[in-house]
């Protein structure tokens, strides 16, 4: 299942002359969400206010170097983070940027690498988000055997049914009602421990 992806994006730079080309690219590529941001602080209350995609950070930004702000978004919004950084500062930095989970640029910025590195972002996004879906549905169905589980014993108490008696009187009461046994497990549970 191919997921679509929003595509809308923070560029944040001290300069509008550094927006505007990254703009342009982006919107090549299909992002049409692009807002722009001058300082930290501004990006920061723009990552609390909208849900972006995508940050990414032209160091060095206004009121700071910029690696504080990529820290901050990759650790507190659901966006994927590029740093752009001069590539005589990269070495120094990578582990810490890295496992953040933060992509890096170096600058000066080659337009193959830097669209390269915006496809291999969706990639991983589309990834991580079919892993968080798939790990949704595993909470939800660890949750419905909780409850069908919490039933079971309910009727084991209340009815002094067996372990057997008591998953077949729900499969049944399921299947007679066409219902799906953990809508049967939860009207067991609101009968008897109410």
């Amino acid at each position: 299942m191919l997921v679509i992806l929003v595509k809308n994006v923070l560029i944040v730079s001290k300069s509008q002359q550094s927006i505007a080309p990254l703009s342009g690219l982006l919107q090549e590529k299909g992002y049409r969400e692009v807002e722009a941001a001058f300082s930290v602080q501004k990006a920061e209350c723009l990552a609390e206010s909208h849900p972006f995609d995508l940050v990414i950070i032209n160091t060095p930004v206004m009121d700071g170097t910029g690696i504080e702000l990529s820290f901050y978004m990759a650790d507190s919004t659901r966006a994927g983070v590029l740093l752009l950084i001069r590539e005589d500062a990269v070495e120094a930095c990578r582990e810490k940027i890295e496992n953040h989970g933060i992509f890096i640029i170096p600058k000066p910025i080659s337009r193959s690498y830097f669209c390269q590195a915006i496809k291999m972002w969706e990639v991983s996004k589309r990834r991580l988000t079919r892993l968080e879906r798939e790990n949704m549905e595993l909470k939800n169905k660890v949750e419905e055997i909780k409850i069908i589980h919490r039933a079971k014993c309910v009727l084991m108490q209340c009815l002094s049914m067996s372990e057997s008696q008591a998953h077949r009187y729900l499969e049944k009461q399921a299947m007679d009602m066409r219902q799906s046994k953990i809508r049967v497990a939860e009207q067991v549970l609101n009968t008897y421990e109410n």
